[in-house]
């Protein structure tokens, strides 16, 4: 499906060009963008056989498995990528089986049918050593060997087919332990639910499960018995698509349980019946899931709200803010345009944050502040932390500090926790930090002071914006001749979390919101009545 690795690029490149082994390649369209050309390129130029496979209607070729020899076959959930050597969660097999090699061959030869080969530069004129064997691989090899008694290779499209031998396991299985990329098939996961009142069954997805309609899909889950986890950490997945079942049965390759991968797509799905095999991805699982986020933190919570859970040290003189009764009108708030006189400073890179601390250390009645971006830092921030000083100081002589912040409509985006972090901090600090409704994206870099002085631009609030140093941006600063009150009304129409009196609260509402945006139809419905009754 796609490949990256510079080290697996260079060894096709070496056994075609300098061992004259033959080397074919089969790989996506996703591989003929501009980016990833040049890598077909390259293996076409050392004498690769490169071709683009696309399977008939909208599927993708999806696999992540090799041949050698025709005795070896390479597989698993891994694409060929330093992302997936690196930082994912993944699993690469290596089955020693002629019979299961000659399977994945004739596949091979069967999809080749549908591509074209890859209009690259001509093979170079290297000097091919003579053919040889590659040697037999050290017994040291990083990794776990385990046997199998018996193994099956599905080829997708062949959902019926994989259904027919798997949901039997599963509707009698003990236990249960699944990591999934991705998981909307509609058969398998009631069946999950179906089973979870009497077995055992744990579930790890990535973090994208849980955005878009998976967050309703996780919840059912949830709510049958399942035990969901959702893995987040930059820059990394959890790609796993394996499944052990009574400690006993893998099930694992290159297909997500979705429709599309089952009965769309060119992937293998890999049946195994080892204990010993089982046992590993067990373990692995079992680590997997000690680094992911239980999906009670995602779980929809329809008890009402109280004063019992407001949060004591929030400052008291901030407006009061209550549980939300209108979960019909969430979208755009319209405002129109308006005109001022003054002048326009433009606001070079280095000169953005000493102009911002001057505007707030000069406040004497308000600032009102709307901001896509305002991002923790892993190490020291000492520009961000002298513009939070400023705004701690002001709030202290008593002008008045609005907030408004971007909502992610995800968890997986790390702003839904820097920026609810900030809400608690500055807070108790008493600024009156408000988060948008994740519902509409709130994309403004807007600073308003004393309804007269504008800071307006592309310039967030993260370290690197604000020090001028890590990226290029661009604002001005727009002095008015006299108090515009419209500025703050923009600001102040822009909509919010209603219920702002504890992170607890705020956490609530913005789950259930995210619950109702991506339900729809019956769903929905249910939802919104159950929301009334909750009232």
């Amino acid at each position: 499906f796609y490949i990256s690795s510079e080290a697996l690029v260079q060894a096709l490149c070496s056994l075609s060009a300098d061992r004259g082994i033959s080397v074919r390649v089969l790989t996506s369209s996703d591989m003929e963008t501009t980016a990833n050309r040049p890598v077909l390129a390259r293996l076409e130029e050392h004498g690769v056989a490169v071709y683009v496979v696309t399977p008939p209607g909208s599927g993708r070729l999806h696999h992540k498995c090799a041949v050698v020899d025709g005795q070896v076959v390479l597989t698993g959930a891994a694409n060929w990528s330093e992302a997936a050597e690196q930082s994912n969660h993944e699993d690469v097999l290596a089955l020693y089986s002629a019979e299961l090699a000659g399977e994945y061959l004739a596949h091979f030869d069967d999809i080749q049918v549908n591509g074209n080969r890859f209009e690259g530069p001509p093979p170079s004129k290297v000097a091919h050593r003579p053919n040889s064997r590659i040697p037999l691989p050290p017994r040291n090899l990083p990794g776990m060997a385990a046997t199998a008694d018996w193994a099956r290779v599905y080829f997708t499209p062949a959902r019926q087919a994989i259904l027919d031998d798997l949901l039997p396991l599963l509707k009698n299985a003990h236990t249960v332990d699944a990591g999934m990329y991705l998981i909307t098939d509609r058969e398998l996961m009631d069946t999950l639910a179906q089973i979870a009142s009497n077995a055992t069954v744990r579930l790890v997805v990535d973090s994208i499960a849980v955005s878009g309609r998976g967050l309703g899909d996780l919840q059912t889950l949830w709510d049958a018995g399942v035990q969901v986890v959702s893995f987040h950490k930059d820059r990394a997945s959890m790609h796993l698509k394996a499944v052990v079942i009574d400690n006993r049965h893998v099930w694992t390759g290159s297909a997500n349980w979705t429709t599309t991968a089952l009965d769309g797509n060119y992937e293998d799905v890999l049946w195994l019946d080892s204990p010993a095999l089982a046992r590993l991805y067990s373990q692995k699982l079992d680590d997997t899931i000690a680094e992911s986020q239980s999906f009670e933190t995602k779980a929809l919570d329809l008890t009402a709200p109280d004063d019992s859970r407001a949060d004591s040290e929030f400052c008291v003189e901030l407006p009061a803010t209550g549980p939300r009764t209108n979960f019909t009108d969430l979208g755009r708030v319209p405002f129109p345009a308006f005109e001022g006189t003054g002048k326009v400073v433009y606001l070079p890179d280095e000169e953005m944050q000493p102009a911002l601390r001057r505007l707030i250390q000069t406040a004497r009645q308000s600032i009102f502040i709307g901001m896509y971006v305002f991002s923790e830092q892993k190490s020291a921030a000492p520009f961000t932390e002298e513009v939070i000083r400023d705004l701690e100081a002001a709030a202290r002589r008593g002008v008045y500090i609005y907030m408004v912040l971007y909502t992610p409509p995800s968890t997986a985006d790390r702003l839904d926790e820097h920026h609810s972090n900030w809400a608690e901090q500055l807070r108790r600090a008493g600024i009156d930090v408000r988060l948008a409704l994740p519902t509409v994206p709130l994309h403004m870099k807007t600073i308003v002071v004393d309804l007269s002085k504008v800071i307006v631009g592309s310039h967030n609030w993260s370290e690197g914006a604000l020090s001028g140093k890590r990226v290029y941006e661009s604002s001005a600063l727009i002095i008015l001749d006299g108090q515009e009150p419209k500025l703050a009304d923009f600001i102040l129409s822009r909509p919010t979390i209603s219920d702002m009196r504890s992170r607890d609260l705020w956490r609530q509402e913005i789950t259930t919101l995210r619950h109702l945006v991506q339900s729809g139809g019956t769903a929905r419905e249910t939802l919104l009545e159950q929301l009334e009754n909750a009232e």
